[in-house]
C-alpha cells in the first residue's frame, strides 16, 4: 500500500516558541508552582500585615495528625486564598450594610428623602469634603468666610452625588442653600484655566444669572477661575476661542444664540446644571434648553437639576436627558418654607386692596418689603399710586432696561428702597438679605408660583412673613394655595379647605388696571 504523505511533513516543531504552552499542561510541579505564586501575590496585597494573617501563619506552621500542615500547604493555598477572599467580602458587606443603616437614618432625621442606586453617603459637616474628596483648603477658609459654617440638608446629599459623577435633580424648599450645592463640586473638580468652558450654569432670568455669578465668584477666591456672565454683548460679538472662560452662567436664549453663531463650543463641558429647572422646562425655554443639551455633547458630562418646586411632568422629562438621575427631596415636594409665617387676607375687591395695603404699611412698615403683582402693566401703575406716599419705593419688571434692573435689586439690597414692587421676574432664586414681609398683591397664579414668591422671605434660617390678598375672583383658586400653607404648618379656615381644588389651571384675570374691578377669563 502507498504510504500516504503527512499534512505536516517536512515541518520543524519549535519547542522554545511554544514553551509556555507546554508549561500550562505540564502537572504538578508547574501547576502547584502557579498556585504558590498566586497565594504569594494574594498574600503580599490583601493579607499581609493584618492580625488575620499573622493567626494564619501560626496555624500553618503546626503540625496536626503526624503531618506537616506548612509543607503540604502547597495544594491548600489557592483554597486557602479564596476563602480569605470570602470572609473579607462577608466583613466588607457587613461593614456597607451598616453605613447603609447609618445614612438612611441620618436622611430622616434633615428629611432628605432619595431615590436611586448606589447613593453615596450625605456629609455631615463641611471638612468631610477634604478628608473624602480632597478639597483645596482655600475653598474651606471661604466658606467659612462666607459664615457656610454647616452644610444644610441638600448640600448634605446633593454634594457627594456630584462629586461622585453621578447625575441628580434636586427639590428642596426656597433659601435652603440649593446655588452652593451644585457650585462647590463644580469648583472643586474643574481645573481653572483649560481650554474651553467646563462648566455651564443656565438660570431663567437674568437678575438669577447676575446673582449665580456673583456667588460663584467669592466661594472661587483665591483660585485663578475664569468666570463669565452671558452678556448681551457678549451672546452677540464674543468668540470663546479667544476668551478665557471655565464657568459660564447664562440665561437659554444668549447661550444658544452664541452656539448657533458659532461664537460657543460646549463640546467640553464637565457639568451643566440648570437652576430653577421647572421653569426652565416651560415652553418658553425647552426648545431652547433641548439646544443647550445636545450641544453639550461630553460622554463623561454630569447634568443636574434644582429647583423648589419639581412638577411629575418635569421629572418625566427629566429623566430622558439624564442618566441613572439620583433624586433628592428635602421635606415635602413641591412645599413651602417652615419658617415664612402665611396669612390670607380678605380684600373685597380691586380697591379694597389698594386700601389694605396702604392701611398695613401706615400701621406698620417694616422694610425691605416685596410687593408682588401680575403684570409689568400693573406694576407701573401701584408704583405711581404709592409714589404720592411718603413710601421709598421703587420697581422692577421687563421693560427696564438691564442697567435699571440692577440698579432697582442693588438700592432694595443696600436698603435705599423700603418697598420693591415686582412681576414674578424676581420671584425664582433672588436671594434678598432679610426680607421681612412678602405680599402678594396679585393673587399668584399656581401654588409653584406661590412657592416661589414667598420664598423669597424665610432665607438662611431667618423667619419671614407673607400676605396674600384676595377677592371674590380669586376664591376658586383659595384651595391651592390653602393646601400649600397647610403643608408648612399654617393655620387655615376650613371653608377654604372644603373648597374644590383645581388641577393644571392657572389663574390670571384681566385687570384693566390698579383699583379697578377685575374681568375673569381663563382663555387669557
Amino acid at each position: 500500500m502507498e504510504k500516504r504523505p503527512s499534512l505536516f511533513a517536512g515541518t520543524h516543531f519549535d519547542r522554545n516558541r511554544f514553551a509556555k504552552d507546554i508549561a500550562r499542561f505540564k502537572p504538578n510541579e508547574v501547576h502547584e508552582g502557579y498556585q504558590e505564586h498566586v497565594y504569594r501575590e494574594f498574600q503580599s496585597n490583601v493579607l499581609n500585615g493584618s492580625k488575620k494573617e499573622k493567626k494564619r501563619k501560626r496555624r500553618d506552621s503546626v503540625v496536626v495528625e503526624g503531618f506537616n500542615v506548612f509543607k503540604s500547604s502547597k495544594s491548600l493555598k489557592t483554597s486557602n486564598a479564596t476563602a480569605n477572599l470570602e470572609d473579607d467580602y462577608v466583613l466588607h458587606r457587613k461593614e456597607v450594610e451598616k453605613q447603609i443603616e447609618l445614612d438612611s437614618l441620618f436622611r430622616k432625621k434633615y428629611g432628605i428623602r432619595i431615590s436611586g442606586y448606589s447613593v453615596p453617603s450625605p456629609i455631615r459637616n463641611f471638612d468631610e469634603l477634604k478628608s473624602r474628596f480632597g478639597c483645596k483648603s482655600h475653598l474651606l477658609h471661604n466658606f467659612f468666610e462666607l459664615s457656610f459654617k454647616e452644610p444644610t440638608p441638600i448640600q448634605m446629599q446633593a454634594i457627594p452625588i456630584l462629586l461622585a459623577g453621578r447625575e441628580c435633580f434636586a427639590c428642596a424648599p426656597t433659601g435652603s442653600g440649593k446655588t452652593l450645592a451644585f457650585l462647590i463640586p463644580m469648583l472643586m473638580k474643574i481645573k481653572p484655566r483649560c481650554k474651553g468652558v467646563k462648566g455651564v450654569i443656565i438660570c431663567p432670568t437674568r437678575e438669577l444669572a447676575a446673582q449665580t455669578t456673583r456667588e460663584c465668584k467669592k466661594v472661587a477666591k483665591g483660585r485663578k477661575f475664569h468666570i463669565k456672565l452671558m452678556t448681551k454683548e457678549l451672546s452677540r460679538c464674543g468668540d470663546f476661542a479667544k476668551i478665557p472662560c471655565d464657568i459660564l452662567v447664562s440665561t437659554p436664549l444668549r447661550v444658544d444664540y452664541a452656539v448657533r453663531k458659532g461664537k460657543l463650543d460646549l463640546n467640553r463641558v464637565e457639568y451643566l446644571v440648570l437652576d430653577e429647572s421647572d421653569k426652565l422646562f416651560e415652553l418658553g425655554f425647552v426648545e431652547q434648553i433641548d439646544s443647550i443639551v445636545k450641544a453639550c455633547s461630553n460622554p463623561s458630562i454630569v447634568r443636574c437639576l434644582f429647583s423648589a418646586t419639581l412638577p411629575d411632568s418635569v421629572e418625566e422629562l427629566a429623566r430622558t436627558i439624564m442618566h441613572d438621575a439620583i433624586r433628592v427631596i428635602v421635606g415635602r415636594k413641591n412645599s413651602a418654607s417652615t419658617l415664612v409665617k402665611q396669612k390670607l387676607l380678605f380684600a373685597g375687591s380691586e380697591k379694597g386692596k389698594l386700601l389694605a395695603l396702604r392701611l398695613s404699611f401706615a400701621e406698620s412698615l417694616n422694610p425691605p418689603i416685596l410687593v408682588f403683582v401680575q403684570s409689568k402693566e400693573r406694576a407701573k401703575e401701584l408704583y405711581k399710586e404709592l409714589a404720592f406716599d411718603d413710601i421709598k419705593a421703587d420697581v422692577i419688571h421687563a421693560d427696564l432696561t438691564q442697567e435699571q434692573r440692577e440698579d432697582a435689586v442693588d438700592n432694595f439690597r443696600a436698603g435705599k428702597t423700603w418697598v420693591l414692587i415686582a412681576t414674578d421676574v424676581i420671584a425664582r432664586g433672588m436671594d434678598f438679605k432679610g426680607i421681612n414681609c412678602v405680599i402678594n398683591y396679585d393673587f399668584p397664579e399656581s401654588a409653584a408660583s406661590y412657592i416661589h414668591r414667598i420664598g423669597r422671605s424665610g432665607r438662611a434660617g431667618r423667619c419671614g412673613e407673607a400676605i396674600t390678598l384676595f377677592t371674590e375672583e380669586d376664591k376658586p383658586f383659595l384651595r391651592n394655595i390653602a393646601n400649600v400653607m397647610k403643608e408648612s404648618g399654617c393655620e387655615v379656615p376650613d371653608w377654604i379647605l372644603s373648597l374644590p381644588k383645581l388641577k393644571r389651571k392657572k389663574h390670571r384675570p384681566m385687570r384693566n388696571s390698579v383699583g379697578a374691578e377685575p374681568v375673569d377669563t381663563e382663555d387669557h
